[in-house]
């Protein structure tokens, strides 16, 4: 039994005794470990003949830090298939937990300073902020994940066990590490490989006047649908390669993007852009324009944002059943706001044949094609659960609310995108 562990951070003393700290590991690790090791010992056999056939060492370690830049030594098989089975017996022997702080985290040293109150945490496989990153949800407070983790029950760690070994089926790296370009070529559609955070500052910022004249940017958001339908849909297509940016959104582009050997920095949706978008707008008095859904609901996504940012600057708001004889007045009312972003909600390829069309007449810095974004903002549709998030099922909570308007898009156009993805190749080939 190791010692008790007391610490100070901030004159707060905290005493940690060393069965609270085992208490996962006794009841969730050991038994998990012991269970796969004895599971998987035939791969073990098999690697251990071919290592001494190779006559090389049946294991070796691989050094690590964790995010408190601390040495963590993790056993590897030297020869044969899934070397990183070896892991398991990492776990057995304590060298790390299944769950815990995280790896291959780089924090600054004020940042490292914050998490010495979790220095009595081991390093984990398996973490809410590696998670996350494997997912593509963007990162903002990785403090708050690691401080949620920590206090969590042995119910939340057996979770995370769960959510991380299922991401990391899907998700994580191969072996010889993937690309991660500026920008991409995915199934013909450009793609610009952005994190959550630089999209927001892009859309902030004002391009180069062209002639003297402001020029407003165009974003969009390219989903398994955007993809789909741009594959039977060419000026849709060529309406999405002009835009100034296209971001990735969602878990079967970051699929797509790793079967061809890219990797995604960040799941880039409008849905989780909005409230970084807001908070940024607000500190650099920035405003905004919301247009379309139907009516009433940008109004009360509208009331509901200013709840939580107060000093938000909202232009204006207007539903998206306007007539095309008062497309003009529209555009008129947009202009005399004085918007700096435009968020347009009318789904695709609406959206984007409204913004092709209407684009040079709008004085706004930026215009977003957000599809069905103002409809979660006014409650008037629940966002998914994080856990279904996080393993990138938010597509079966859509279906799930939604089953009739939902089924063509999700029921059919999820296995025609991965049999395009997978057997056709056209991730990499285009259409």
């Amino acid at each position: 039994m190791r010692k008790r562990i007391s610490y100070n951070i901030e004159s707060d003393q905290e005493i940690l005794s060393s069965s609270e700290m085992d208490g996962n590991y006794l009841l969730i690790d050991m038994p998990i470990s012991f269970f796969l090791l004895l599971v998987s010992s035939p791969v073990f056999l098999i690697n251990l003949l071919i290592s001494k056939a190779q006559k090389k060492p049946f294991l070796k370690f691989v050094k690590k830090q964790d995010c408190l830049g601390r040495p963590v030594m993790l056993h590897r098989c030297q020869s044969g298939f899934a070397k990183d089975i070896a892991l398991l017996w990492s776990v057995l022997t304590q060298n790390i937990r299944f769950c815990g702080l995280p790896l291959h985290d780089t924090f600054s040293e004020l940042e490292k300073a914050k998490l010495q109150r979790f220095r009595h945490c081991f390093a984990g496989l398996f973490s809410h902020v590696g998670l996350h990153q494997l997912s593509g949800i963007a990162v903002v407070k990785p403090y708050e994940l690691i401080e949620q983790q920590a206090s969590a029950s042995s119910f939340a760690y057996l979770s995370l066990l769960v959510k991380g070994g299922l991401s990391h089926l899907l998700f994580r790296r191969t072996s010889k590490g993937l690309e991660q370009p500026e920008k991409f070529k995915l199934f013909g559609i450009t793609i610009h490989n952005n994190s959550m955070q630089s999209a927001v500052n892009w859309a902030l910022t004002p391009s180069p006047t062209r002639n003297n004249h402001a020029v407003c940017k165009i974003g969009y958001f390219i989903n398994v649908n955007s993809v789909n339908l741009a594959a039977h849909n060419p000026v849709l297509r060529a309406q999405l390669n002009r835009a100034d940016r296209c971001f990735a959104d969602g878990s079967g582009m970051r699929l797509a993007a790793k079967h061809i050997g890219l990797r995604i920095r960040e799941n880039v949706n409008g849905t989780d852009m909005l409230p970084h978008l807001c908070a940024a707008a607000q500190q650099t008095k920035r405003s905004i324009y919301m247009l379309g859904a139907k009516p009433g609901v940008a109004a009360k996504a509208a009331h509901n944002l200013l709840k939580k940012y107060p000093n938000l600057n909202i232009a204006g708001t207007q539903d998206g059943y306007f007539s095309p004889e008062q497309t003009k007045q529209v555009i008129s009312d947009i202009n005399q706001s004085g918007a700096d972003i435009l968020l347009l909600a009318m789904g695709t390829p609406v959206q984007e044949e409204w913004l092709a069309k209407h684009t040079p007449q709008l004085k706004c810095i930026t215009a977003l094609a957000v599809g069905g974004l103002f409809d979660f903002y006014s409650g008037h549709i629940a966002r998914a659960l994080m856990w279904m998030r996080e393993l990138g099922m938010e597509w079966v909570w859509r279906l799930l609310q939604e089953p009739k308007g939902k089924f063509h898009r999700y029921v059919i156009g999820n296995p025609i995108f991965l049999i395009q993805t997978f057997i056709f190749n056209r991730a990499k080939r285009g259409f």
